[in-house]
């Protein structure tokens, strides 16, 4: 398709959107991808009993290379796919509508109360899992890593890599040879715990695997600049390791630069490393109008203006640098206080303190009553607090248990009895009329939890080739007392936020 064809079909999208649409539409804070929850996740404990398998979390299926060898390719190719609704293919991009038409952009700085949900800090720890032996995908919705979740998948069983156990490690070198500067861990013998957010890259079968309408030679998850959502599927096809960390920094926030030697660039070209000084992007000139999708963010590095990235500028402010990670995080349970006593029919509310000293931390709920597991739960949407609605009578166990990047897991338990219990009926617990707003306790509060798992589709790029590095992908889918005495503390909220944000 042609520039001029391009721009055309830009145009005549705009057009029909604004005739659909009361007004205009504002570029100011747009970030689909910075979920913050509005309130506490809320569990029916009852009906967690009644169908306990919905609020349990399943194994995994390890990988295993050696089961690997010279097997057959997809077997016959699938009917070319669909991108998902509310995305838009321009040329050789896949892009959210509302980028693709002009109307938005991707807000350069994500809000404090983001960088204020424990995991969300910068830099982070990062994990990039290698996935050879496949598996089934659901797609749908948004990306989630640790459940399988692709919103570019054909639910189904995805093929694993058709080449050997040697060409696998030959793969895995490279590509940790080139993200040997930034603090991301390569993964390929265990598949990461679900509580640790990581990205999963599908190393194996054809375009027509996924739900793409064009041959690709990779694709990701587009626009999400900086990486706010840390739990996307990438899909490599054409089995270069240059693609595979094209496809993961799309995830990431990049895009796609000029140069036969740059991992960023579709164009073909042997050695290629990410760039470290700011390289012309091709998007416009490549695919069209609109189709930067993180231009904001690659300004914050080149300036206003510049059309220009620097690779390992963004990647080392997102995830540091390499040095190891020797410190376990932190977690307490605040409330309920371990041993409460609650009366019949009392919702209780579990409240946590959750601190790490590198972003990309995890962590899940796991409630048992009578000794057995009821709940087991990872907080995808980064819930912090939950509220534990129509409980049975009983004895219940509440542990936090967190993760990091570095295999530390911390937790913390509290115990606490519901309805009659030795001596009378229960009196220890909050007072059941006090209103509940997920702040964690703390006076001025985030709030967090009741979110759902999204992520998106799509950036990808590069020509399919058998065993040729043409650059990778080829489509490429993109919240009237007087002050004078409260303002030291104020003071203080305000400068543990900034620390916060700032380690």
């Amino acid at each position: 398709m042609s520039k001029r064809s391009i721009q055309a079909a830009v145009g005549s999208l705009v057009a029909g959107t604004w005739l659909m649409m009361p007004g205009s539409v504002s570029a100011a804070g747009y970030d689909p991808y910075a979920v913050v929850p509005a309130g506490p996740r809320t569990i029916d404990v009852s009906e967690a009993l009644r169908s306990p398998d919905e609020y349990r979390s399943l194994p995994q299926e390890q990988p295993d290379l050696k089961k690997l060898g010279q097997g057959a390719l997809t077997a016959a190719p699938a009917a070319p796919g669909k991108t998902p609704e509310g995305w838009v293919q321009l040329g050789e991009v896949v892009q959210r509508e509302e980028i693709a038409m002009g109307l938005k952009e991707i807000d350069p700085q994500p809000s404090a109360a983001f960088e204020d949900i424990e995991g969300n800090q910068y830099p982070r720890k990062g994990t990039l899992f290698l996935n050879f032996n496949g598996a089934k995908l659901l797609g749908g919705g948004g990306d989630n890593s640790a459940e399988n979740k692709s919103s570019l998948a054909r639910t189904g069983m995805y093929p694993a890599f058709s080449k050997s156990e040697s060409a696998a490690l030959a793969i895995i070198q490279a590509v940790k040879e080139d993200m040997a500067s930034f603090g991301v861990r390569i993964v390929y013998e265990k598949r990461p715990s679900k509580l640790v957010p990581y990205t999963m890259a599908m190393i194996g079968g054809s375009w027509t695997d996924a739900n793409l309408d064009s041959p690709a030679g990779g694709v990701a998850p587009g626009t999400d600049c900086e990486a706010r959502w840390q739990r996307h599927v990438v899909y490599v096809f054409d089995n270069s390791a240059s693609t595979v960390g094209q496809e993961a920094a799309h995830s990431w926030g990049l895009d796609h630069t000029m140069g036969g030697d740059r991992i960023m660039s579709y164009q073909a070209g042997s050695n290629k490393k990410f760039g470290d000084n700011c390289q012309d992007l091709c998007e416009e000139a490549c695919q069209g109008a609109n189709s930067i999708g993180c231009r904001k963010i690659h300004e914050k590095y080149c300036g206003e203006g510049s059309e220009q990235q620097n690779d390992l500028d963004e990647l080392h402010f997102i995830f540091g640098t390499n040095e190891p990670d020797t410190e376990p995080p932190v977690v307490t349970i605040t409330e309920p206080a371990d041993g409460a006593e609650f009366e019949s029919g009392t919702d209780v509310k579990v409240f946590t303190d959750l601190r790490d000293n590198y972003g990309g931390l995890g962590w899940k709920l796991l409630v048992k009553k009578d000794g057995e597991v009821l709940i087991d739960e990872v907080a995808y949407d980064g819930a912090e607090s939950w509220l534990l609605a129509k409980i049975p009578d009983g004895a219940y166990e509440v542990t936090v248990q967190a993760e990091d990047h570095a295999d530390h897991v911390v937790s913390d338990v509290v115990t606490f009895t519901v309805g009659a219990v030795a001596g009378g009926t229960g009196t220890g617990g909050s007072d059941p009329t006090e209103t509940f707003d997920g702040s964690g306790g703390e006076p001025g509060g985030s709030s967090s939890g009741g979110s759902d798992d999204s992520g998106g589709p799509a950036s990808d790029s590069g020509t399919a080739g058998s065993g040729k590095d043409d650059g990778g992908c080829r489509i490429s889918p993109r919240d009237g007392a007087p002050l004078g005495l409260l303002a030291p503390l104020v003071g203080l909220g305000l400068a543990w936020r900034a620390r916060r944000r700032q380690r």
